[in-house]
């Protein structure tokens, strides 16, 4: 008898195990071929900047898919984390940890932690700000009761 080891649902690959957890391997696969696609077409610009811009609103979307529902390990935000550096080591030639986090700094990519934290706050904002605060507080009633 065979098991399955993950299942894919809504774009999110959960895997089997003891605890709620989720993978994030196919993300990454599809973060390294959209980044080498736009790597390779945007180097007829001479222009760091301009594949920075590229990654920042091709490949982050991909990375962040949600990020606000789901909550990762610190494993999997490091992996994520791992492919934003591996690409501007790419882009710039720095392997330094220092420059890198300095490159961010400057670029405005911030860490993937960050990001995550951003996208969950601003996602219950519109939740209890928007029309979906009756469900809110009727599924906030029915855990407390």
């Amino acid at each position: 008898m065979q098991f399955v080891q993950s299942l894919k649902y809504l774009g999110v690959f959960l895997v089997s195990a003891k605890y709620f957890m989720c993978t994030v391997d196919h993300v990454k696969v599809k973060f390294y071929r959209i980044f080498n696609c736009l790597y390779s077409r945007s180097k007829a610009a001479n222009s760091e900047l301009v594949t920075v811009e590229l990654m920042k609103s091709y490949c982050l979307p991909i990375i962040l898919y949600a990020t606000e529902a789901v909550s990762l390990s610190a494993t999997n935000i490091r992996v994520l984390d791992n492919c934003i550096n591996r690409a501007l080591y790419k882009i710039f030639g720095i392997g330094d940890t220092s420059c890198l986090l300095q490159m961010r700094m400057f670029l405005g990519l911030a860490s993937i932690a960050d990001l995550i934290e951003m996208r969950k706050n601003s996602f219950m904002n519109q939740l209890v700000n928007g029309n979906h605060a009756v469900v809110l507080r009727i599924s906030c009633k029915n855990l407390f009761y």
